[in-house]
């Protein structure tokens, strides 16, 4: 049986240029999401990336889905109106389920970050349980 083996489009002497830019520009957690995502692009898995930057893979896996929020919240990410964890909440609901918590977050109607992540949880099992099995 034939082995599979991937290429990198990156070298990983670059790869490591690139993942060292974390600790340089002092990165938001969007910053990191987008560095993380030249890297996995480049043929890069979250489980290469984590050691290249000093952090566990399910983070880089966390920031990595900060790239399906939408550009307004990908935005508040940026200006840290919104955590990274918070954002990987929102992040897994659907562009109408986002958009209405963005909506919510504005409206000030989350006291605590955990009251928002609750929040998310639960339209997402909402969303989950309305999809046809």
């Amino acid at each position: 049986m034939a082995t599979v083996t991937t290429s990198k489009l990156i070298p990983a002497r670059l790869a490591q240029q690139i993942a060292d830019q974390i600790d340089q520009v002092g990165a938001t957690p969007m910053i990191e999401a987008r560095i993380f995502g030249l890297l996995v692009d480049g043929g890069y898995t979250p489980e290469e990336i984590g050691p290249m930057v000093g952090v566990h893979w399910a983070r880089v896996f966390n920031r990595l889905a900060l790239r399906k929020l939408s550009g307004d919240a990908q935005g508040m990410v940026d200006r840290g109106a919104l955590s990274g964890d918070s954002g990987y909440c929102i992040a897994q609901l659907s562009p109408q389920a986002q958009a209405s918590m963005l909506t919510r977050i504005r409206n000030g109607e989350f006291a605590t970050e955990n009251d928002l992540q609750c929040a998310s949880l639960d339209i997402q099992d909402a969303e989950e349980a309305a999809i046809p099995a």
